[in-house]
């Protein structure tokens, strides 16, 4: 920070001593300011103790040799998807949401930074190139083939503007980052539709938004309960853009006013919708359960369709037809018990079907959660169909060139492969395909012969877990959705991938620049000398067990570590070729569920805190005798629990829950508890908690499905993430204690670091020391921007009480900050 010449110092503090006094604050020699502020030392530190030589004013300004006038004032005090709503990926939305609203809180304390994946290089399934979040919808700009929209499951919305060399994110601060379906109107190619919620994983939204200048800022058109919590489908009638189609898990609707009305058409979970852009009164719309229906008067009333389809074993339906040639028309059905019914094809306009018998059983064995169906919009021959993947199931990507008579993988190339899981096809100008997958965006200018990849900086990662390095500060591990897990090893946002599949906890050995401890789903754990891999996996293959379980390691011992399945297992030779794993509790523990969390206490590793899956905490002393400490708390779901590094019978548990306490704090071991999260807005579930015990009352920062908050005094009051943090799904919290850094681990749009408040209130330079320097350093930004709005060039921090005008009152508020000290 540059600093002010001497004598402008001095200038500059006479005028603040003046306007003091004008302000009816008593005026005293500046010595006895200086004597009575016990951090008002050369010495560094925060010490308790008052200085009894106060400070020379020449030492410190020496071209001004005497004393300014003072003030004092009064101090103050790999197996697939997650299963469909699985509490660490659905999310809510920010409770009563407006754009404005996300970009008003000035005096937020936090600065967040991305700090990747950006993209996930070498990533194993994606033929060992960059791979980034499930992508599951896609609208290609209809006339600019460099322009495209790519909707992250649960990191929002995205836009390349260079045909997918890079991206940048749209929609971070909407009031959810759930998608559910994108697309650019058809007139007006500046105005975008996005639809929230993720139909395949019961991910809920918060309804329908509209971009009007490409999407920099946005409009909430229609909330959950007028169009659904997730959306599948949106299509805009070209000949008068005003009537907007929409389906979603809770029916049809149709909008004849731009959106701002919605009525329903049809009721019950609709997966798909295609449009006629010829006659746009011909509208198609998949039915779950029920089978294709069709209106052919707008979308006002709609007809079940015969003529060859199935009447039985309906389950999953998909529809499209070719736009330039609309009465051929195609349907993709899954049976009742999750296998494909068939493929059919109309070439009538829907009156009549043929099953195309040479489909194979594309989408097995997932095809609730992986399919697809796109017909060629120039011709009705060439389709194409979404699976998992040839390498381990029945088909990825298949074409047809013949209307469905054969079929041809294409998800595996020369030199390539798409990732598996397969969710969107679109086609864009320019011959140009695009493909959406777990694995993030791919396209093709030449019809799916060859693919290229599109992550560069899609910044969509899911994130489950996050872990960091004690001793390395650059290196952080996180388990991600189908992603496996990826490696921080330096400052960079790309994170190469360590293991493959799905990534769950990990934990690094803290005694070990090179061992680290991975997890797959349902606990299996692998650890990790450099690059080379061992399964030390325990005999816990008949316990009930979570997708993502809980794997810690022993603050004080580095060879022991403690997983979670419905009962608690350790380990003390993790480091040997095979490790041995002991059962230390039974499965009373887990009260019929399953364990989400366990913490170890790092001043006691005797002590540990259990918390179940149907809100059971359990604690143990002796790791032999649990007891339940559950009095008084909510019986949804753990989600967290946080023990003071220094008092082991001081902690905090977070639970699953929308309304009431939420978040407890306990001082005896869990014997009673104190609700601290009971003002946290209504709404809010705390899914992911961590707590800054430097403070007192404690800080504690509660990750939401939508953001995350934090409370400076132990949960009294509470303040949401301002713009520098989106408003994701929070899948997991760290800090870094001896850096005084905290880390978000979001389940859609990666890792997110903040250096941490200071628990010494006028700690203004940030270095964790509260000292003169400080002072100094206030006085320079405050000396050069009284009486100016906030924020003042570069020195918007001199507004200190945050009410965007720099003026006495933040002089008199810091230095009232600056006698108090350090707790």
């Amino acid at each position: 920070m540059q600093k002010m010449p001497s004598r402008s110092r001095a200038r500059a503090v006479a005028a603040i001593f003046h306007a003091a006094a004008a302000a009816g604050r008593v005026v005293v020699g500046f010595a006895a300011v200086v004597g009575s502020m016990s951090a008002l030392t050369l010495a560094t530190g925060c010490s308790a103790t008052r200085s009894s030589d106060p400070v020379a004013l020449t030492s410190l300004y020496p071209d001004h040799a005497v004393k300014p006038e003072g003030v004092i004032v009064e101090q103050k005090k790999k197996l697939g998807p997650p299963p469909p709503g699985h509490p660490k990926i659905v999310g809510e939305p920010v409770p009563n949401w407006t754009w404005e609203s996300q970009f008003e809180r000035s005096s937020y304390p936090l600065n967040w930074t991305f700090v990747g994946p950006s993209a996930i290089p070498s990533e194993y399934w994606s033929g060992n190139t960059k791979a980034s979040g499930r992508v599951i919808s896609i609208a290609p700009h209809p006339t600019d083939p460099n322009t495209c929209y790519a909707a992250s499951a649960s990191g929002g919305l995205w836009k390349t503007t260079n045909g997918g060399t890079s991206w940048f994110p749209l929609t971070d601060q909407l009031s959810i980052l759930n998608s559910g379906y994108v697309v650019v109107d058809p007139v007006n190619h500046e105005r975008v539709y996005y639809g929230t919620g993720e139909y395949w994983t019961s991910s809920n939204g918060d309804g329908l938004f509209r971009s009007d200048d490409g999407g920099a800022t946005w409009t909430q058109l229609a909330n959950a309960s007028q169009v659904g919590t997730r959306i599948t489908g949106i299509a805009i009638n070209p000949n008068n853009t005003a009537i907007i189609h929409l389906t979603s898990n809770a029916g049809t609707y149709i909008s004849f006013n731009s959106g701002s009305t919605w009525s329903q058409r049809l009721s019950g979970a609709c997966p798909s919708l295609a449009l006629d852009p010829i006659n746009p009164n011909n509208v198609l719309v998949g039915r779950h359960g029920q089978g294709v229906y069709k209106s052919i008067d707008g979308g006002l009333t709609y007809t079940k369709l015969g003529g060859g389809l199935p009447t039985t074993s309906i389950g999953m339906v998909l529809v499209d037809l070719c736009r330039s040639s609309p009465d051929d028309m195609y349907t993709a059905i899954v049976g009742s018990g999750g296998s494909v019914n068939g493929v059919f094809r109309s070439t009538d306009g829907g009156a009549t079907w043929v099953k195309k018998t040479a489909t194979p059983n594309f989408c097995s064995p997932q095809c609730w959660y992986d399919i697809y169906l796109a017909v060629d919009p120039n011709d009705p021959e060439v389709v194409y169909l979404g699976g998992v993947d040839p390498r381990y199931a029945v088909a990825g990507v298949l074409k047809s060139v013949n209307g469905g008579n054969s079929w041809t993988e294409i998800s595996q190339f020369s030199g390539g492969t798409l990732h598996p899981d397969h969710h969107t096809l679109v086609f864009g100008p320019g011959n140009t395909i695009w493909e959406g997958n777990d694995g993030g965006v791919w396209k093709s200018t030449n019809g799916g012969a060859s693919w290229i990849n599109c992550n560069n900086g899609l910044g969509t990662a899911q994130l489950y877990t996050i872990a960091l390095h004690p001793a390395f500060p650059d290196r952080m591990l996180g388990g991600t959705q189908d992603n496996g897990t990826p490696e921080r090893v330096s400052a960079s946002t790309e994170w190469p991938q360590l293991q493959a599949g799905d990534g769950g906890f990990s934990a690094f050995d803290y005694s070990s620049s090179t061992r680290r401890y991975t997890t797959y789903v349902y606990l299996s754990i692998y650890r990790w000398t450099n690059s080379s891999s061992r399964n030390i996996t325990g005999p816990w293959g008949s316990d009930s067990t979570n997708w993502i379980s809980p794997l810690v390691i022993d603050p004080v011992t580095p060879s022991t570590l403690y997983a979670g399945t419905n009962r608690v297992w350790r380990t003390t030779n993790a480091t040997v070729t095979t490790p041995s794993w002991t059962a230390i509790s039974t499965n009373s523990v887990a009260n019929g569920g399953t364990l989400n969390t366990i913490a170890v206490a790092p001043s006691n590793n005797s002590v540990i805190y259990t918390g179940s899956s149907n809100g059971r905490i359990s604690y143990t002393s002796n790791l032999s005798t649990w007891s339940t400490r559950s009095t008084g708390l909510p019986t949804s779901g753990v989600s967290d629990i946080i023990i003071n590094p220094s008092n082991a019978a001081e902690a905090f548990a977070s639970f699953y829950s929308s309304t009431g306490g939420r978040i407890f704090r306990t001082v005896d071991s869990g014997l009673t508890w104190t609700a601290v999260g009971s003002n946290l807005p209504s709404g809010v579930v705390p899914r992911a908690l961590e707590v800054d015990f430097a403070f007192d009352p404690r800080a504690i920062y509660a990750g939401a499905g939508a953001g995350i908050y934090h409370s400076l005094d132990g949960g009294a009051t509470w303040m949401k993430n301002n713009a520098t943090f989106p408003n994701a799904n929070v899948g997991d919290i760290a800090i870094d204690h001896a850096r005084r850094r905290i880390v978000v681990a979001t389940y859609g749009r990666g890792a997110w670091m903040s250096n941490l408040p200071s628990p010494c209130p006028a700690d203004y330079n940030g270095d964790t020391v509260q000292d003169v320097v400080d002072f100094l350093d206030f006085l320079d930004d405050f000396g050069a921007c009284e009486q100016q709005p906030a924020p003042c060039g570069t020195n918007s921090n001199a507004d200190y009480n945050g009410d965007t005008i720099i003026d006495i009152l933040d002089f008199l508020d810091f230095i009232d900050a600056f006698g108090q000290g350090c707790p």
